[in-house]
C-alpha cells in the first residue's frame, strides 16, 4: 500500500494540527509589556522629581505630585492589563479545549462512519462466501446427477463431468472444476487482495490474469459440448436404425 503524505494524514488527523480560532492572549501580552516598560520609565523619573523636591527648588513638590499621579495610572494599567492577560489566557486555553473536543467529535464521526461501511461490505461479502459455498454443493450435486443421467454404452469414451476446457492460447486445456473456480477468484482478484482461494488456473498464467478466460464462459462450453455430445450419439443411433429399417 502506498504511504500518504504528511500533508493528506493532517488533514485527515485534525488532532494532528488542530486549527484553533485566533488566541486573544498575544495582544494583551503586547499592551502589558509596552506599560509595564512606560511604568519602568516613570518610576525612574520619579527619583529625578523626588530629588529635586527633596532639594526644595521651585515647582518641584508640584511636579512630583504630577508625576506620582502618573505612576499610579501606570501601576493600575498595568495590574488590569496583567488581570487580562490571565483572563485571556484562561479563555484561550478553554477555546483551545474546545477546539480539540470538536476535533475528536469529528474524528470519531468520521470514523464511525467508516466503520459502519466496513461492517457493511463485511456482512455483505460474507452472505456472497455463504451463498457462493451453498452454489458449489449444488453444482456437485448436479455434477453427480449429471453422471447418473449419461446413458450407458451411448459415449464410446469416459466422460469426467468434474472438469472442463479453459482456452489457454487457443488450445483447451482440461482442468478440476475447483481449479476453475480458484481461477476465477484469482482473474478478478486485486493486488494485495486477492480472493479467498485464490490462485490461477495454470502456472503459465499466474502472471498474465487478463488472458484467463472467464468461468462462465467455461461452464457454458461444457454444458454445450455436453449435451450436443449425446445429441450427436443419439443422431448417430436414429441414423442407424432407420438404415437398418
Amino acid at each position: 500500500m502506498f504511504r500518504k503524505k504528511p500533508a493528506e494524514e493532517a488533514a485527515e488527523h485534525p488532532l494532528s494540527q488542530p486549527k484553533a480560532s485566533a488566541p486573544r492572549a498575544p495582544a494583551v501580552q503586547e499592551k502589558l509589556n509596552c506599560a509595564i516598560g512606560a511604568l519602568a520609565e516613570l518610576e525612574e523619573q520619579g527619583a529625578e522629581f523626588a530629588l529635586d523636591a527633596a532639594e526644595r527648588k521651585a515647582g518641584a513638590a508640584d511636579k512630583l505630585a504630577a508625576h506620582r499621579s502618573k505612576i499610579e495610572a501606570a501601576r493600575t494599567a498595568v495590574a488590569e492589563l496583567q488581570a487580562a492577560l490571565r483572563l485571556a489566557l484562561r479563555q484561550d486555553a478553554e477555546a483551545d479545549l474546545a477546539e480539540h473536543a470538536a476535533a475528536r467529535d469529528r474524528q470519531l464521526r468520521e470514523f464511525a462512519a467508516t466503520a459502519e461501511e466496513w461492517t457493511r461490505v463485511g456482512v455483505e461479502l460474507s452472505g456472497l462466501l455463504e451463498q457462493a459455498a451453498k452454489l458449489r454443493v449444488n453444482l456437485g450435486a448436479l455434477t453427480e446427477e449429471m453422471q447418473q443421467k449419461l446413458p450407458i454404452g451411448i459415449v464410446p469414451h469416459p466422460i469426467d463431468f468434474k472438469s472442463v476446457d479453459i482456452m489457454m492460447r487457443g488450445v483447451a486445456n482440461p482442468i478440476h472444476i475447483d481449479a476453475l473456480l480458484a481461477g476465477e477468484t484469482f482473474r478478478n482478484g486485486m493486488p494485495n487482495a486477492f480472493l479467498p482461494g485464490a490462485r490461477p488456473p495454470h502456472a503459465m498464467l499466474a502472471h498474465d490474469r487478463p488472458s484467463i478466460e472467464p468461468a462462465a464462459a467455461a461452464f457454458r462450453r461444457a454444458g454445450a459440448y455436453f449435451v450436443g455430445l449425446l445429441r450427436d450419439r443419439f443422431d448417430a443411433l436414429k441414423s442407424h436404425i432407420s438404415e437398418a429399417a
